[in-house]
């Protein structure tokens, strides 16, 4: 079977913890742009602690190499993560709500990332997750379409392409998905999570569509309507809570103004065949706008984290016997916290913490000493303005990686466990332009292939494209299919040989293994009459 992995469903986990974690949502939105405080807000960041208040915090010793940040669509906000062409690589996809697409990022299987390619899914489309919808062991995606108050559903192909969209009614505004199991017929379920476009529309829902067990949807059937007064869901959990074999449901209510107190974790029992009631309701602090869950203390109780935006912190609420919690744990990151994630990145053994930090445009990692403890936050720079998160193993090391989508900048960022070395191409020029005489023959153009970077470079092909690709060829090519140690370099010819009069266009595709691959060199020429 692929590789998948959707933002909250993190397949490397499984093994890991005794809880399953099904789906998370794991990020806040635009409606976060009206509420972030000036730059006066103070994070604390000291000794974090679930356990012996005399425990000292230890530093933070992972590191994280940053890769080429890689361009997607317009002020993007959701991602997901999965091998959508099933070449044993994993790839991204993004969802840009201004653009109205999503772009898929096909992984070379060492933490670099081809060229993007977009399509258009509807309108302003906020989250998406990935999953297989119709079981042919396919990855699919279903993407929340905020400005369309639905949901899109995308058939995977198995080349990194897509069938048409279908969509289905979910409620007012979507921004969030959950997906799993929900009434155990083994096939992926739907939970909505329609916030109204982050509280400006209510009323403000929960609902769940069930898989017809071939990709197709019923009717989305509501199960819960607003919350507390002024209230509306920003983030949403699935997991069993209980043992039954059935994914229970947490989903954060919060208000869209500076530093309320009624940040409230609604807390709902799988009753089977798609009905959820009402356990209890945690308060949790300020603000949340993430959760998402796990057995961060090893007693075979699954645990919650919320992230709380304006105390820029994680609250962790350890779960206790029949089914109370402790309460809230406060855990110092980086500013405006908005996507959080659970994973063992260094390969001990024990739950780790990732939190996405909106206004400081950085990530937090918190490595787990067990117990439910935590060391303080190491901190690496990101994106502007970072939404999502994903964490996998992009470079096939056996160590898990961090991917966030930036919506400021309009690109994903990529940071590798361990001291990872990245290959980097450079090239002599961007351009060449021919001019020939009648009955003369110009000069070939030298080109030239660098690698800069700190691991070999792998130039898989060379190709000719445009409207006047045959007006030029490639008179020595040592370049196609070679691999380029640091500082080796190769060299490629090209002539122009059209006799019509007029000026010719093209273009040489490289494809390689380096960040930002392929790339283009563009050729003209003019052949006077």
């Amino acid at each position: 079977m692929a590789k998948s992995c959707a933002i909250g469903v993190d397949q490397s986990n499984l093994g890991q913890a005794p809880s399953v974690i099904y789906q998370d949502s794991l990020q806040i939105k635009s409606w976060l742009a009206g509420w972030i405080p000036p730059a006066s807000i103070a994070v604390v960041i000291g000794t974090i602690l679930l356990g012996d208040p005399t425990q000292h915090a230890v530093a933070q010793n992972l590191v994280m190499t940053p890769v080429l940040p890689v361009h997607v669509g317009k002020h993007p906000e959701g991602l997901a993560v999965g091998d959508f062409n099933k070449d044993g690589h994993f790839d991204i996809a993004t969802a840009n709500s201004d653009s109205d697409d999503v772009t898929i990022l096909l992984g070379n299987g060492n933490g670099t990332f081809r060229a993007g390619v977009s399509f258009g899914v509807g309108k302003s489309p906020l989250f998406l997750t990935a999953g297989f919808v119709n079981q042919d062991e396919i990855l699919d995606l279903v993407v929340a379409e905020t400005g369309a108050d639905g949901l899109v559903v995308l058939l995977g192909k198995g080349d990194g392409l897509f069938h048409s969209p279908v969509s289905y009614p979910s409620g007012k505004g979507p921004t969030f998905i959950a997906i799993a199991d929900i009434d155990g017929d083994r096939d992926l379920d739907l939970v909505a999570v329609n916030s109204g476009r982050f509280g400006n529309y209510p009323p403000f829902s929960l609902s769940v569509l069930l898989n017809q067990g071939d990709g197709r949807f019923g009717a989305a059937r509501t199960i819960a309507e607003n919350g507390h007064e002024g209230l509306f869901p920003t983030g949403v959990s699935l997991a069993d809570r209980n043992g039954d074999g059935l994914p229970d449901l947490a989903v954060t209510w919060s208000q869209p103004s500076w530093r309320t107190p009624a940040g409230v974790v609604r807390v709902f029992v799988n009753r089977g065949k798609g009905a959820f009631t009402l356990d209890r309701d945690i308060q949790a602090g300020m603000t949340l706008s993430a959760l998402t869950q796990a057995d961060l203390d090893n007693d075979g109780q699954v645990d919650l984290v919320a992230a709380s935006v304006f105390t820029d912190s994680l609250m962790v609420l350890l779960q206790l016997e029949n089914n109370r919690y402790t309460k809230p744990a406060q855990l110092g990151v980086g500013f405006s916290p908005v996507a959080v994630r659970i994973n063992d990145l260094d390969g001990d053994g024990q739950l780790d913490l990732v939190a996405t930090n909106r206004a400081s445009n950085s990530v937090s990692v918190l490595l787990g000493m067990g117990y439910g403890s935590f060391r303080a936050a190491g901190h690496f720079s990101v994106g502007l303005m970072p939404t999502a998160l994903g964490v996998q193993d992009f470079n096939e090391d056996g160590l898990p990686d961090i991917v966030t989508v930036n919506s400021g900048s309009d690109d994903v960022s990529i940071l590798l466990s361990g001291k990872t070395g990245i290959p980097s191409l450079t090239l002599s020029a961007e351009s060449f332009h021919f001019d020939r005489p009648p009955r003369d023959v110009p000069s070939p153009k030298s080109l030239t292939l660098s690698n800069v970077g700190l691991a070999p470079l792998t130039i898989s092909r060379l190709v000719l494209e445009g409207p006047n690709s045959d007006s030029f060829e490639l008179t020595y090519e040592g370049c196609a299919g070679s691999t380029l140690t640091t500082g080796k370099l190769c060299v490629v010819e090209i002539r122009f040989t059209a006799q019509a009069p007029g000026t010719h266009h093209a273009q040489l595709t490289i494809w390689d293994n380096a960040p930002g691959s392929p790339r283009l060199v563009i050729l003209s020429g003019t052949v006077k009459g």
